[in-house]
């Protein structure tokens, strides 16, 4: 006859049972909210079928959801993959946040311009540049992404990250995600947050959060100071993503280039100074530049920056945590200062308005001088990997060249501008104290745009530079969709309809080319088909701007 159990062995079994019974409970409940269909998956990317039953990767257009909710998601940029890399192929993933996507037009962002250049470069060759970045992420979210992409045959990772470290996913503002000072606590957090069963109980715990997305306006109260002991963690997590990022280039059997971040110092001044030390070294910097001093000035721009209590701006420390990490062998890849490359292009060797927008994105001027500066190191990367590719691009296309096939025209310009001055009157660029000028500046650019495309020969022009740019990339559906708009804005519908037609039969839904395609069969007076274009847009984003109501 066996002993009587004890009450320790009795609660360590009922402990177990427990367990047991919480973990079928909870995996339970997971799967059936999978097979209902409830939530977002984390992964990038998806697998889809064309018309013609070729397998494909897409995007996964609530790849942000489990992280900003439904009502705050940001979407990333369409992309179609073959499903297997084509032999001969070069396959390079751009990896990162707005910077890296392309704001506020990613039809003209890095991704875009290196795929350009690199078909001019190497004409014999075939590349598959790949636009990754998505507005408002940082490296806890790139590095999950750049997992995704060593799954599909890497060449090559260029990351362009780091304005986002302190106030994305994870950071001090807890704005989106609180704040962890554990790096295995971030890996557990975004783990779970993948899961359907923490998604649920997160759209309880939503009241309270922001309902709309308020662009940068929703961090003004998340005032970091520069001595803040957070920032401590948010540099040792960002170095260990990146390490992670490189990690997984290597083991997808693809390298990695990590980019220092460049973000405009010299023409743009400090966010908030709480104790006026950063608007104090910010109008140093400008009195020494004035008077020839560029080592002060280029010190005080630094500082300036650095002090920022609205981090928005990769700083100095963040720039550094990308030189610090250490890569494993030279098949790697390796750490490129795009910054100091970018600077040393500029008025006192400080990043200003020629190549910035406003803070940190990039003019097509600024991310045409960072890809023309990556270009060699790219070349010597993947010629390291593939002795087959030349280690030197046989021709680097100036920037008019670029900017042409991208179809950079007058029109697209004067779109940019509009978006721009609705940015620039938003907080808080409106408290900075450079603000009137900068102000002004764009509403120039926006008269000067206006008036050109008033002019009785601007569609005739906008429509030679269309063909020009079409005849040079006849299978860019960007490019298609964009002169397609460009011409329904003209009255010219009939048109505009064939390339908005080519641009929906690569990419189904895209919801730019969704609307303007029911605008431009409107026009034509295509009823139904107008309405079947519209209804289609509304279930993808139902309060996307100009789209009609549901009759």
């Amino acid at each position: 006859m066996s002993a009587p159990l004890t009450l320790r062995r009795k609660l360590f079994y009922a402990a177990i049972l427990s367990g047991a019974l919480l973990t079928l409970l909870l995996g339970g409940l997971e799967l059936g909210l999978r097979l209902a269909g409830y939530g977002a998956s984390p992964h990038f990317f998806r697998q889809a079928r064309t018309a013609s039953g070729e397998l494909i990767w897409r995007e996964n257009r609530d790849v942000t959801v489990p992280y900003f909710s439904a009502a705050l998601a940001r979407r990333p940029q369409p992309v179609r993959l073959p499903a297997k890399k084509p032999a001969g192929t070069y396959r390079l993933f751009v990896l990162g946040s707005s910077a890296a996507m392309g704001d506020p037009e990613p039809s003209f962002s890095l991704a875009r311009v290196l795929d350009v250049m690199l078909a001019a470069a190497y004409p014999d060759q075939h590349f598959e540049v790949v636009n990754t970045g998505i507005t408002a992420i940082n490296s806890h979210l790139v590095r999950g992404i750049a997992d995704d992409c060593a799954a599909l045959e890497p060449d090559l990772f260029i990351v362009y990250e780091g304005n986002n470290e302190v106030i994305g996913p994870f950071g001090p503002t807890g704005v989106f995600a609180p704040f962890l000072k554990s790096n295995a606590a971030v890996r557990a957090a975004v783990w779970l947050k993948g899961t359907r069963t923490a998604q649920l109980l997160g759209s309880f715990a939503s009241r309270g959060r922001p309902r709309e997305w308020g662009g940068m306006e929703m961090f003004l109260q998340q005032r970091i100071e520069a001595d803040d002991p957070r920032l401590h963690a948010v540099r040792d997590h960002f170095r260990a993503n990146l390490e992670a990022i490189v990690a997984s280039g290597r083991r997808g059997g693809g390298a990695t280039l990590l980019c220092t971040v460049a973000t405009n110092q010299r023409d743009f001044a400090p966010f908030l100074s709480t104790d006026g030390r950063a608007q104090q070294r910010y109008d140093a910097a400008q009195a020494a530049l004035g008077a020839g001093d560029e080592g002060t000035a280029r010190r005080e721009f630094q500082a300036a920056l650095d002090l920022d209590a609205l981090r928005f701006r990769t700083d100095s420390k963040l720039n550094q945590a990308i030189g610090d990490v250490v890569f494993p062998d030279r098949l790697s890849g390796e750490t490129v200062d795009a910054a100091g490359l970018l600077a040393a292009q500029s008025r006192g060797g400080v990043c200003g308005n020629e190549f910035f927008y406003e803070h940190v994105h990039l003019t097509l001027r600024g991310t045409y001088a960072l890809a023309r500066a990556l270009l060699p190191r790219i070349a010597a990367v993947l010629h390291q990997r593939d002795q087959a590719l030349p280690s030197e691009p046989k021709a680097l296309l100036p920037y008019e060249d670029v900017a042409l096939r991208l179809g950079f025209s007058t029109y697209e310009q004067s779109m940019i501008a509009a978006e721009m001055l609705h940015r620039l009157g938003q907080p808080p660029f409106t408290a900075q104290s450079d603000h009137a000028a900068r102000l002004a500046t764009w509403q120039r650019a926006a008269s000067q745009g206006q008036a050109l495309l008033a002019r009785p020969d601007a569609t005739d022009a906008l429509r030679e530079i269309s063909r020009r740019a079409l005849a040079q990339r006849p299978d860019d559906w960007i490019l298609a969709r964009n002169t397609g708009a460009m011409l329904l804005s003209r009255q010219r519908p009939a048109e505009a309809l064939p390339l908005l037609e080519q641009a929906d039969r690569w990419i189904d839904d895209d919801v730019d080319t969704l609307v303007a395609l029911g605008w431009t069969h409107r026009a034509l007076g295509h009823a139904a088909e107008a309405e079947a274009a519209f209804a289609r847009a509304r279930k993808l984003e139902p309060d996307y701007p100009n789209l009609p109501a549901a009759p």
